[in-house]
């Protein structure tokens, strides 16, 4: 088995993985919560330390620039000026997705969690740069104007930054939680087998006691969607260079899930992706190898 680092000893990260597969999702997600929270509260306020003369404003849209890129930048710092007492405010992962969430429910637009999120609830617990939904593959586009029309946009504008260009075109949508600058990504499923099929398979979990249980990407999809980014990344680099945490987030979701993942499933659709080699490897490197029934 490879471990998640090379200063791990195999017993000890035996250890780990057996207190992180008792531990239920609520205390995953605040793993996940904290993390976020002193990321991105330690990079605002290490650059303002560096720059005392610099605003709160100008901190913030620093780190969008660095996190998110320019454009996201250029309209933060729109909106900011126009926001001389603004201060950011540590995240709150379930308070950032109300809104948008509220827009969905009141359409009766099908969606689930991935992303980081979605993996951190699965295997090793990460911080969030962002936060994905993902829209059920058999919903309407966002084309459609019973999703965005001007009352709802509008709503959202209270709580976010919006990438409107794209959210007109129909394209997958950014929006920027100003509070906290939290991104969050409304990404459209295709209507393809993959997607269709994944879909079948979210679960519910239930995050924090106060509120209701939530929607969330198996592992499976998380795992075999990972192993085609890391693919992708890998065929396009040309400096030699791996994706180790990208590598290390699969492995760490093949640990944790261990006997619980369906792994026929798994084999079945990274053949049918031409990710077989790559799961084999994946799998080896997890310590899950053998027969179904050795497993």
């Amino acid at each position: 088995m490879r471990t998640q680092s090379i200063d791990t000893h195999p017993d000890v990260e035996r250890v780990l993985i057996a207190l992180l597969r008792q531990a239920s999702s609520q205390k995953r997600f605040q793993s996940v919560q904290a993390l976020t929270r002193s990321g991105i509260w330690a990079s605002v306020h290490r650059w303002q330390q560096h720059h005392p003369d610099a605003s709160m404003q100008e901190a913030a849209v620093h780190y969008v620039a660095s996190a998110y890129g320019d454009h996201f930048a250029q309209l933060v710092q729109e909106q900011l000026i126009r926001q001389e007492h603004w201060t950011v405010q540590p995240v709150d992962l379930l308070a950032v997705l109300e809104p948008i969430l509220s827009v969905f429910d009141s359409t009766e637009v099908p969606w689930y969690l991935g992303g980081s999120l979605a993996s951190s609830l699965h295997g090793m617990q990460q911080l969030a740069q962002d936060i994905d939904i993902v829209i059920h593959p058999r919903s309407f586009t966002f084309s459609d104007e019973k999703l965005w029309n001007e009352t709802r946009v509008a709503l959202l504008k209270e709580h976010y930054v919006i990438d409107e260009e794209a959210m007109h075109q129909g394209q997958s949508v950014s929006l920027l939680h100003l509070d906290s600058l939290m991104k969050v990504d409304v990404i459209i499923s295709q209507r393809e087998a993959f997607d269709l099929a994944m879909a079948q398979y979210t679960e519910m979990h239930l995050l924090e006691e106060q509120h209701a249980v939530l929607p969330v990407a198996s592992a499976v999809e998380m795992i075999l969607w990972k192993l085609v980014r890391y693919h992708t990344d890998k065929i396009m680099r040309h400096d030699g260079m791996e994706d180790d945490a990208g590598w290390n987030d699969i492995l760490g979701m093949l640990k944790v899930q261990g006997l619980r993942l369906n792994i026929s499933l798994l084999e079945q659709w990274a053949e049918r992706l031409a990710m077989s080699k790559l799961l084999e490897q994946a799998l080896l490197d997890a310590g899950i190898s053998g027969s179904p029934a050795e497993r």
